[in-house]
């Protein structure tokens, strides 16, 4: 079978299951959860924080999810992410308080031609990535502070084949936070 023709049928399955046989959901810890970005002109890589005056090209979130564990043997996993990024930032000279808000900042999606589709041969599968990029920080925030960057959605991951007694999808919870640091 295809690769189009499997990533379609994961999906119609997915659709057609019964909600009580849908994917449970587990609440991955923040703590396992990283940001890696990479600067637009310098190229420089932050890790699990960011900087408000810099633009960022490449943005991976990394979620090392027990996938082989949950399924063992050779798979193919499917990958649905719904998940974005957001900013949190806060009234300029103000302590203590003051007009706070979140702001879209982008979808975070898988890499490659398909963001909303991706099959991971299990043989292959370390972590799963979600990727996007980021405009600056300080220009989206515009008179405010940039605080907070937040990624938060949820992860379907269904696995094919599927023996008795296994279920086949699960959906992770994600929320992670990094702070951004001023220069």
């Amino acid at each position: 079978m295809n690769k189009p023709a499997r990533l379609w049928l994961a999906a119609l399955l997915l659709t057609l299951l019964p909600t009580s046989a849908q994917a449970a959901t587990f609440t991955v810890p923040r703590e396992k959860i990283s940001l890696v970005c990479t600067d637009s002109y310098f190229k420089a890589i932050r890790v699990d924080f960011v900087l408000p005056d810099e633009q960022y090209s490449q943005c991976k979130l990394l979620l090392p999810l027990a996938l082989r564990e949950r399924w063992p043997g050779r798979r193919t996993f499917f990958v649905i992410p719904r998940v974005s990024a957001s900013l949190f930032v806060k009234e300029a000279g103000v302590k203590d308080g003051g007009k706070t808000q979140w702001l879209p900042l982008a979808p975070l999606v898988n890499p490659g031609a398909d963001p909303l589709h991706l099959a991971v041969d299990s043989k292959g599968y370390g972590h799963l990535e979600l990727v996007a990029k980021f405009v600056k920080l300080s220009d989206l925030a515009g008179e405010k502070v940039p605080d907070t960057l937040g990624a938060g959605g949820k992860l379907t991951v269904c696995a094919a084949p599927i023996y008795a007694g296994e279920a086949p999808c699960v959906t992770f919870d994600l929320t992670a936070r990094f702070k951004v640091y001023k220069r």
